[in-house]
């Protein structure tokens, strides 16, 4: 098979995770995948944006059933799968489309986890929270049934830190730095979601590199203090606030968000921030994302 017909299957493709694979995935040179992206509503207004990109077809379709897809698309070289907080549990996301891309021939899987203490800890540290908990759950599925049907496909798990990219000029990015005020004077790593996207691709560009390695992503680490100082310094005014109570009132609404930010007060994440940058030069510091791609606009 030519390397230009090679095919990826993104799931959650109007996500900030998927888009940010395919973007990344469009901006190496002389990419040689055609990008399969697929979604709920091809309807949508972000479906309609990649199914305008010549190198992006849109499929409908949902991980939990993705049989068709592979049937219809066949063969498909990549997946790159990201689970979400819904109705359905997040192991139910992506034990079939693991099980189908195993039985369909797939030659390299990237699943997109979440960080629980560094590259090693990670491993065997599935936390307390619940949604950090069953990412730990799949990690560990994907590595045994590679093993018990005796596949040839390999893998690469990402597991980001926080998102930069919560940082929104909105209420909702208010209340996330409320919460992030309550983790008090202990940093916070951070990573921008398009650089999820560019290890992501680099996984798929240079499979001999990225297989069978799980890497901790994070582009910076900050207390709120630090953070806000950073942020005045590089758009100009102040990090837009609001009342402390707000972020208690949201982590008392969701036991969910309550427990994940209780852990990052008392453990946090791990990642070896130098060490990525020695790797990945191009990793976003909180201020070359604030420039770069958040939406504040600069004084």
């Amino acid at each position: 098979m030519a390397a230009q017909q090679k095919k990826i299957l993104i799931t959650g493709a109007t996500g900030k995770q998927g888009r940010a694979v395919i973007e990344a995935l469009e901006s190496a040179n002389g990419t040689p995948f055609q990008i399969l992206a697929m979604t709920r509503n091809a309807n949508s207004a972000n479906a309609k944006v990649l199914a305008a990109k010549p190198n992006v077809t849109v499929v409908t379709g949902d991980s939990t059933t993705p049989i068709a897809i592979f049937k219809e698309h066949k063969p498909i070289y990549g997946v790159f799968s990201v689970t979400v907080l819904s109705k359905v549990p997040e192991d139910e996301q992506a034990k079939p489309l693991i099980d189908a891309a195993i039985e369909n021939g797939v030659e390299h899987f990237v699943f997109t986890s979440v960080e629980r203490g560094g590259d090693v800890k990670s491993d065997s540290n599935p936390t307390e929270i619940p949604h950090f908990k069953v990412k730990h759950v799949i990690e560990e599925y994907l590595k045994k049934q590679i093993a018990a049907k005796n596949s040839n496909m390999k893998w690469t798990i990402l597991r980001p830190v926080a998102f930069m990219d919560n940082l929104t000029p909105d209420f909702m990015g208010k209340g996330f730095a409320s919460m992030w005020a309550g983790i008090g004077q202990k940093p916070l790593q951070l990573i921008a979601t398009s650089d999820i996207g560019l290890f992501a691709a680099r996984a798929f560009n240079d499979p001999a590199k990225y297989q069978g390695r799980s890497i901790s992503l994070a582009g910076d680490e900050l207390n709120l203090k630090d953070g806000k100082k950073v942020f005045k310094e590089t758009m100009g005014y102040d990090m837009p606030e609001t009342f402390g109570f707000v972020g208690s009132g949201i982590k008392l609404a969701s036991k969910e968000m309550g427990s994940m930010f209780s852990w990052f007060k008392s453990d946090g994440f791990g990642v070896d921030i130098q060490k990525l940058k020695q790797e990945e030069p191009k990793l976003q510091n909180f201020s070359t994302w604030l420039k770069n791609e958040s939406g504040f606009k600069p004084q």
